[in-house]
């Protein structure tokens, strides 16, 4: 995804200086960030599949602006080189945007703070586009116990742009009696951990039947009602969610909306998946607190073994052991309105008998107690990568 570049600048300055300078600095973000930047000459010329950015090459730009104002591209990213006054008609125009209740930000500073926030706005951008028109799978209804986690599908659509779709179990329950066979990487790895040869046939067809749907009904991400297939198929969803996210296809148990929406964000935004975790036990003393579910991407941690799942005994989970590394935690709430991001360094792999399979402690940067007074519902995300201010960036360009 590449910058097209709207230059605005006054009439009383020379234009040959204008010209010189604009592309000398335009020319020099290109080197910086190996990104390329094409000049356009109206905002009609601004396309879906870009990052709009309005260059104010000079002052007394304001009157210029608010004559095309409703075809400028909202969020506003107002780009200035610090010359001719540049910067003072951008900080007029943000205000004026401001004012009305629309979003914009002024990109100025040194050529590496401007380098890495246009990168991250490119990446803000490319993760918004691929939400946008994203189908998102609840196969099953949320499980009863989520009183707090339903996303109404309205939110969805004018917040993301992209849809849920309703997929009935009896369609996964159906596809899940059928034998699948694969030729995959990570599924030959899996069955080569001892483990019950029937059990993990069970589980792999389960696994066969989501991506049948996923491919059926072109979903780019999916939730199930897992704990439903418990009396139905004798087995769990556990390693067929750990398979797909290990794929870049963000899954989440229980039939989740909001934590699939979480684990969407994380995956487009840093290329990399999210494990979605039980807050287990909160010591506020140190501000530490134990996570722990029975699933998680195969590519994400190091070694795994596999055990049965925690509640039912049966079935196949992911016992998996995460590097002791800094990372980060995000969830955004089922209204899509608020969201909790901190970073966290896990401290310890656990391997206790009375919580979910796979199991860490982590310290958080954010205080704990947040989960004690005003937690985004139960289920949150893990991921490895710590980049919090691009998190951040996407989350103030949608709430």
């Amino acid at each position: 995804m590449n910058f097209q570049i709207l230059g605005l600048h006054s009439e009383l300055m020379r234009p040959d200086v204008i010209q010189e300078i604009g592309e000398k600095y335009i020319s020099g973000l290109e080197a910086n960030t190996g990104i390329q930047m094409e000049w356009v000459q109206s905002p009609d010329e601004f396309r879906e599949d870009s990052v709009p950015v309005i260059f104010i090459q000079t002052g007394g730009t304001e009157g210029i602006f608010l004559e095309q104002f409703d075809k400028m591209p909202k969020p506003a990213i107002l780009l200035t080189h610090g010359e001719m006054n540049s910067l003072a008609a951008s900080l007029e125009i943000l205000s004026y945007l401001q004012q009305r209740g629309l979003k914009g930000e002024v990109i100025h500073g040194e050529s590496d703070y401007v380098r890495d926030r246009l990168i991250n706005l490119q990446k803000i951008r490319e993760a918004r586009h691929k939400l946008s028109g994203a189908k998102l799978g609840v196969i099953g209804q949320p499980s009863d116990w989520l009183i707090a986690s339903q996303v109404k599908k309205t939110y969805a659509v004018e917040k993301l742009g992209c849809e849920i779709i309703d997929i009935p179990i009896t369609e996964l329950i159906e596809l899940a009696q059928k034998d699948y066979t694969f030729n995959e990487p990570l599924v030959e790895e899996l069955m080569q951990k001892p483990f019950p040869a029937d059990e993990m046939e069970k589980a792999l067809n389960i696994y066969g039947a989501l991506c049948e749907l996923k491919d059926r009904y072109q979903l780019n991400g999916l939730t199930v009602r897992c704990f439903d297939l418990l009396g139905t198929l004798h087995s769990t969803a556990c390693i067929g969610l750990a398979l797909l996210n290990a794929q870049g296809v963000p899954c989440a148990c229980e039939g989740d909306v909001p934590a699939l929406i979480s684990m969407m964000i994380l995956q487009y935004l840093l290329g990399e998946p999210g494990f979605m975790v039980n807050p287990s036990r909160i010591n506020v003393n140190d501000n530490s607190m134990v996570v722990a579910h029975c699933t998680l991407p195969l590519n994400m941690g190091g070694d795994y073994t596999l055990k049965t799942h925690f509640e039912s005994g049966i079935g196949v989970a992911v016992d998996g052991h995460l590097p002791e590394q800094t990372g980060l935690m995000f969830k955004v709430d089922p209204g899509l309105e608020r969201y909790f991001l901190s970073e966290v360094q896990i401290i310890a792999n656990l391997s206790e008998a009375n919580l979910c399979r796979t199991q860490i402690e982590i310290k958080l940067k954010e205080d704990v107690r947040y989960f004690l007074n005003e937690p985004c519902a139960n289920h949150h995300i893990i991921a490895l990568k710590d980049d919090l201010s691009l998190v951040m960036g996407f989350m103030g360009s949608l709430i």
